[in-house]
């Protein structure tokens, strides 16, 4: 028993120690740096496509930035609109995210245009979205990636 205690102890510490370390003195203003930071790509994103902010949605991890747009106008655009309309939103979400440390390890954009009623015969609590890549490229700005 005097083993397990020692090894649940000593499991303890080092589990605290990689905890802490991984904070990197963030603390808890994490979690709001990141709202506080996605809600000023969300405004940038509204204001430059002329959205009501409640048509937009940020998310985020360390290596990707999603931006949904619910519009069905945009949602029914030939493909070129649609493209000219993500190149806008990516471009107003730079200029956010140029100036936001915590976005700096972000490699890829994807905007996600989504209709926001379902098509006709699917499910009520379905979508249909067109997704479009943008990755960083040598010159920090991102670039439509088609795959």
């Amino acid at each position: 028993m005097q083993i397990t205690n020692s090894y649940t102890r000593f499991m303890c510490v080092i589990l605290t120690a990689v905890i802490v370390s991984c904070s990197n003195g963030q603390g808890s203003s994490w979690p709001s740096m990141w709202g506080t930071s996605l809600e000023q790509v969300r405004s940038a994103v509204a204001t430059a496509g002329h959205y009501p902010l409640e048509a937009i949605e940020v998310t985020a991890s360390p290596s990707l930035l999603r931006i949904t747009v619910s519009d069905s106008t945009l949602a029914q655009a030939d493909q070129l609109s649609r493209e000219n309309s993500a190149n806008s939103i990516v471009s107003a979400a730079e200029g956010v995210i140029s100036k936001e440390g915590i976005f700096a390890s972000v490699q890829v954009i994807n905007v996600a245009i989504l209709h926001p009623e379902p098509v006709a015969g699917s499910a009520p609590q379905t979508h249909t979205e067109d997704v479009l890549e943008f990755r960083k490229g040598p010159n920090n700005r991102f670039a439509h990636h088609i795959t």
